[in-house]
């Protein structure tokens, strides 16, 4: 509260809830049948508090405060009344004022709710007739400032103009890397680290996480893996998420994918070959053809059927689906969603494996905060056979900020599917 100056200084404070106390140094008897002449006498002016502090602005969710000066020649009249004639309703709209004399002043005090933008908000006195008078008061109500959040970006990938996976030789031992940069303004959080949230079945001796560090902002960090390529061609693809339990938001998802081919690699193969010395050492030299067999169906294995959002408002979009694959599939983007609001996503997801799912499978966050769902149990149901449909609600809610989340099927420390990805702008 603010103090009383001297002895004509009158104190008002309104909070919430309604209390409201005035104080009057001294007290002036009230002579009955005394009126006021409304007119150029009347009158006020805002000599200190919030208008004259710095750049007359509040923070949302602080007080505001005007010292307003009867410089008039008669005493303001009873039921005069401080009154909101502009700008939105983050205060008191109208504050009761005592009978202030001529030269006295009044402390005024007001709690002003939090606002999203800048905005402007003026008061005027007003007597019990509706009449304005005085100086108007005003004040500038902004935005709390936002606490800067750790901010990643992967600036080189080993995937960077590479088409269908980077060659490699069954057997063979390939290395790559990946340039992270801190593009925030707050170093990296103590526990980020890179986990593995998805690897083709098959592909094995993975490293489950990168240890990180602590990131500068502008700083630059090399994260590079070792993998044994599967002794089968195809492609085999693996996936990382950059990530930090104690900031949900903060991430980034590590891809890389390997084009493995029907030749093994072979230590004598860097040997030099033996030149033929006939057209037949020749034919005895080359390799015999080998006729490979289409890839067998996978045994454990899942493929989305079909996706919906039942959105109270905005609207959500899709990119080519052409870009969907086995290990990746796009649940959307949903935009220009008021913060806080929830709605539901529905996701069917296929058993296309030849086995049935484990008992203890669930749908499970591996990236991102989960937009408030940061799993979904199937278990007390029995285990989806191959061929069969299920159906996944998940309960959502828009962030404060946007960001992406995904989820994977999971039994244990094993997950299997695509990778589904969600994006909210």
């Amino acid at each position: 509260l603010a103090q009383a100056r001297n002895a004509k200084t009158f104190c008002v404070c309104f909070r919430s809830g309604g209390a409201y106390r005035a104080q009057r140094r001294p007290q002036q008897p009230k002579r009955e049948g005394e009126r006021v002449a409304i007119g150029a006498m009347l009158s006020s002016r805002v000599v200190g508090g919030s208008q004259q502090d710095a750049d007359g602005s509040v923070v949302g969710g602080g007080a505001v405060r005007w010292v307003l000066l009867n410089d008039g020649s008669v005493a303001w009249p009873a039921g005069t009344t401080l009154r909101l004639v502009g700008g939105p309703l983050l205060l008191c709209p109208i504050v009761d004022v005592p009978q202030v004399a001529p030269g006295q002043t009044v402390d005024v005090e007001l709690e002003a709710k939090e606002t999203e933008e800048p905005v402007e908000i003026f008061y005027s006195l007003v007597t019990e007739g509706c009449q304005p008078f005085g100086e108007i008061a005003h004040v500038k109500v902004v935005p709390k400032p936002q606490t800067p959040k750790p901010a990643v970006a992967v600036v080189a990938s080993p995937m960077d103009g590479v088409e269908g996976g980077l060659e490699a030789l069954q057997g063979e031992v390939k290395s790559v890397e990946w340039v992270l940069a801190n593009v925030g303004l707050v170093p990296w959080p103590e526990d980020v680290s890179a986990k593995l949230v998805y690897n083709t079945p098959g592909f094995e001796h993975l490293p489950g996480s990168l240890e990180l560090p602590a990131l500068a902002p502008g700083a630059t960090v090399h994260a590079g893996i070792s993998a044994l390529m599967p002794e089968r061609q195809g492609c085999w693809k693996a996936m990382w998420v950059v990530t930090s339990p104690s900031n949900p938001e903060f991430g980034e998802i590590l891809v890389v994918e390997f084009k493995v081919g029907d030749f093994p690699f072979m230590d004598w193969m860097l040997a030099d070959e033996p030149k033929a010395d006939s057209i037949s050492d020749v034919s005895s030299q080359a390799p015999a053809v080998e006729v490979t067999a289409e890839p067998a169906k996978k045994k454990i294995s899942a493929s989305v059927a079909f996706q919906r959002h039942e959105l109270p408002g905005g609207h959500v979009s899709y990119a080519d689906e052409s870009t969907d694959n086995e290990e990746l599939v796009s649940l959307g983007t949903v935009s220009d969603l008021p913060r806080g609001t929830p709605w539901l996503m529905e996701i069917a997801v296929t058993n296309d494996g030849i086995a049935p799912w484990p008992e203890d499978v669930e749908l499970r966050c591996c990236f991102g905060s989960g937009f408030g769902c940061g799993g979904v149990q199937l278990t007390g149901q029995p285990p989806v056979q191959a061929g069969e449909t299920v159906l996944l609600q998940l309960g959502l809610q828009a962030p404060e900020a946007p960001g992406r989340s995904a989820w994977v099927l999971a039994s244990g420390q094993h997950c299997f599917g695509p990778a589904m990805m969600l994006q909210v702008e």
